[in-house]
Order: C-alpha cells, then structure tokens, then sequence
C-alpha cells in the first residue's frame, strides 16, 4: 500500500447485476464517482441486466466477472470453478468488447483453490465481502471498507475483530457510529480515510438498496463523499483501476 498510505482512493462496487443497477449507476454518474459492476451472466433466482444492458454501462463504469452462473465456487472442482471463470471473461469481453480484469467472489465465499483458479485464469485480482478494510496486502483479498446495508451489531463486530485497520475500528468504536446506520457508519469511516490516508471502498447490492427503501441513505452519502472528496483531493478509481495501480 505504499503508493496510497498518504492519500485516499475512493473506489465502489456493486454485485450481482440487478436491473437497479441502472439507477444505481445514474446516481453515481451525478456524483462522478466510478464503479465496479459485477456481473453474472446467468443467475437463475435472480433478474439481472442483459446483455446490451450491461455493454450499455460498460461505457461508464467497470464490469467485472461474478462467474457465469453465480456459483458458490468452493463447492465445485478446480475444472468446474475454471469453466465458470474462463467462460465468464470471455463472453463479457465479446459483450462489451474490453478486457475484463476484475473478479469478485459470489457470496463472498472462496478458498485456495478458488484464488489459484482466479490467477490462472487471468484476472488481477479478485474481490471479497470482508469488512472494515482501508488497505489492500493482497489483489487476489481485496477487501471493502462497508457495505450500504444495515447489519446487526454482532455482525458489524465481528467484522471488526477481524479488520486489519485496528485505527478504523477505534475511531469507529469512540465515535459511537459502529452503533448507527450503514450511512452514518460510510461517512464516518470516510471521514477517517480522508485524515489517514488509504482506501475507502462501498460495496452492495442495488436490490437490496430498493427492497430497504435505502435510495435516499445512498444519494447522502454518495453527495458527501463527492463533495468532500474533491475538496480533499481524493482520487476516485475503479477496482480495476486500483488494482492496476497498486499491483
């Protein structure tokens, strides 16, 4: 991270490629803040954009692979795991005609073979649901700084024992906001970025913004972070983008 520990990248991403993900997008196009999209090209459960959809985005934001079939990869064998990744780069880059270079794990689930696969099947790096992170030791763990959901307060700590950004977690804890909503919780966490320097990445899922009502929770935040970001002098990046940079 020494490229960033004096400076602060902003950076978001949003999973799943859910048709709100064009509202989403719209959003962070008024507030000129970049994103990762993460696309599953099949997702049975799910409704998801397609294909000129997403080519549409792409000339916006980054799209990233969330395998073909949002499979939990752990599960399968390595020559299972790697059809859905090779599968997936390739066909997203025959839609949208650019490389794709950034992954993220469905439901945050991996292990060391899925990371092995990853690598050998060409991304940079790959991302996770792990929380409270402001920097990044490893492309393949990329970790986030929050999730623009509410979450339970044992969840919210257990996440924070495990952060390896003890500071966040104390400022946080200090401050009282590890007791507040998700959007006091991102510009409180932001703000401690801005001062110390690093990463602070919001990631989510735009269904999940529209089944909690929380469009007005994510323009406040989106406003503010803009705002003062440039004022701050941030660098916003997608994940690729910060990927690329920092490995």
């Amino acid at each position: 991270m020494t490229d960033f520990q004096q400076k602060t990248v902003v950076t978001t991403s949003w999973d799943d490629g859910h048709p709100m993900d064009k509202k989403l997008c719209s959003l962070l196009k008024t507030y000129d803040i970049k994103g990762t999209i993460y696309y599953p090209l099949e997702y049975p459960e799910y409704d998801i954009l397609n294909y000129d959809e997403i080519k549409e985005l792409s000339n916006f934001f980054e799209i990233g692979s969330h395998t073909y079939s949002h499979k939990i990869l752990p599960q399968l064998s390595e020559e299972e795991i790697m059809i859905e990744l090779l599968t997936s780069k390739e066909k997203l880059e025959e839609i949208i005609s650019s490389e794709i270079i950034s992954f993220c794990y469905p439901d945050g689930k991996y292990n060391q073979k899925v990371i092995d696969c990853v690598k050998k099947s060409g991304y940079v790096g790959a991302r996770t649901t792990s929380l409270f992170r402001t920097h990044i030791m490893d492309p393949y763990l990329m970790g986030t700084t929050l999730q623009a959901v509410d979450r339970i307060l044992l969840s919210k700590g257990k996440q924070l024992i495990t952060s390896d950004d003890r500071g966040l977690g104390n400022h946080l804890l200090s401050s009282g906001n590890i007791f507040k909503n998700w959007a006091s919780l991102a510009i409180s966490s932001f703000e401690y970025v801005v001062k110390n320097g690093g990463i602070w990445h919001l990631w989510g899922h735009s269904k999940e913004i529209e089944d909690n009502d929380d469009w007005e929770q994510l323009d406040l935040v989106l406003n503010y972070v803009s705002k003062h970001g440039k004022a701050n002098n941030v660098e916003f990046l997608t994940n690729g983008e910060l990927l690329t940079k920092l490995f």
